[in-house]
């Protein structure tokens, strides 16, 4: 059987994070959450940096740690925490800057049935507004409506990135592309006091993606980063706290466990739009087709995945518009299993190593490290 990895109801969360770190900075503040900043170990702090590390799963570090002396230096400081599900950036950036939940902001998935189409939802299409799209308040509009600054580093082309609007609005952006640049960038506006800030780093999700997350390419990206973050700690500013997150984990599949819809016609027929990614898949079928398909897949697949009715992903993905989003069926695949669709996807998106967005540990489970 497969071994899923929910959280518990007192689970430390993602969508804690944020509220713990303004907390850290005044409990009066719009979104402050201080009980979340004592289980999560954010102490009282005049300024607050918080790291964000695409695709840094808990496991995956845990076996590699070695290999980062500045972040195995904190372990003791380190909480295991549950990204939200989907385990996927576009829900989890947007659940760490919302405080809610992927059925409550949209932000269901990689990308979402639109139209005839299919649309991601880290860029969005031209005709939709992401601010639209996604309903829910950021916790850096709140705190802007209380005058209180927050910069977001991240490289130039995310400023005004369909997620970005989404789930970070509120905040000043600063583009940079190097660690080095990023770094200064974040240094500086420690240094000219602004209050909160944002610095997002993406290279150890991408290698993984390319590579793999067991590969040594991976390692050296994780050893590049934790040589950076070295220099970042040494030039913190006196009174800043460093906080370091992620959105999701991630594992290595490979052909072999890949299921190509265009090749297994138990997954292909009657359905309309495969959305949502290789291991978290909304499944739309044709009208009248719904129950039907959903069984087939579920038949299908057997304990290679977890076939959820709407009404059972509801309870997962939380109470909201998003739900709406995912089609007659959403798959959550176990191990190392995936599906594809290789009439619709790029040769590119179908060989990705490293993949996410499914219930396993190595895929759900992230670091909250407070790092000095």
């Amino acid at each position: 059987m497969a071994k899923w990895c929910l959280p518990e109801a007192d689970s430390p969360r993602l969508t804690q994070v944020l509220g713990a770190c303004i907390a850290a900075l005044d409990p009066s503040l719009p979104g402050a959450d201080a009980r979340a900043a004592q289980r999560l170990g954010v102490p009282a702090a005049g300024q607050m940096l918080v790291i964000f590390v695409d695709g840094l799963g808990y496991l995956p570090l845990q076996r590699r740690i070695g290999h980062a002396p500045v972040l195995r230096a904190h372990r003791e400081e380190t909480v295991c925490a549950h990204t939200v599900i989907p385990s996927t950036t576009a829900a989890g950036i947007t659940a760490f800057g919302t405080g809610c939940m992927p059925g409550q902001t949209r932000m269901v998935g990689y990308s979402v049935a639109h139209g005839e189409g299919v649309m991601n939802l880290l860029a969005f299409e031209e005709d939709v507004d992401p601010e639209q799209w996604q309903p829910c308040e950021t916790h850096f509009e709140r705190l802007a409506r209380a005058g209180v600054e927050a910069a977001v580093i991240s490289p130039p082309q995310f400023a005004y990135s369909g997620l970005t609007r989404a789930a970070l609005r509120g905040s000043r952006h600063l583009g940079a592309v190097s660690l080095d640049a990023r770094i200064d960038a974040a240094i500086r506006e420690l240094r000219a006091g602004t209050p909160l800030v944002y610095l997002y780093w993406s290279e150890i999700d991408h290698t993984g993606h390319v590579h793999g997350v067991e590969s040594p390419e991976w390692t050296a990206a994780l050893e590049e980063f934790d040589a950076g973050l070295r220099s970042l700690l040494a030039r913190l500013p006196r009174g800043v706290m460093a906080t370091l997150t992620a959105d999701h984990g991630m594992i290595d599949v490979s052909p072999s466990t890949l299921f190509d819809c265009a090749s297994h016609p138990a997954l292909s027929e009657g359905v309309r739009i495969i959305a949502g990614e290789t291991r978290s898949i909304h499944v739309h079928a044709q009208p009248g087709c719904g129950e039907e398909v959903r069984q087939r897949w579920a038949d299908y697949l057997g304990e290679r995945a977890w076939v959820m009715s709407p009404q059972e992903a509801r309870q997962f993905l939380g109470e909201g518009p998003g739900c709406d989003l995912v089609g007659d069926a959403v798959v959550f695949m176990a191990e190392r299993y995936g599906v594809v669709d290789s009439r619709i996807q790029t040769p590119g998106a179908i060989g990705l190593v490293g993949v996410h967005g499914s219930l396993t540990e190595d895929e759900m489970l992230i670091p909250v490290m407070r790092l000095n």
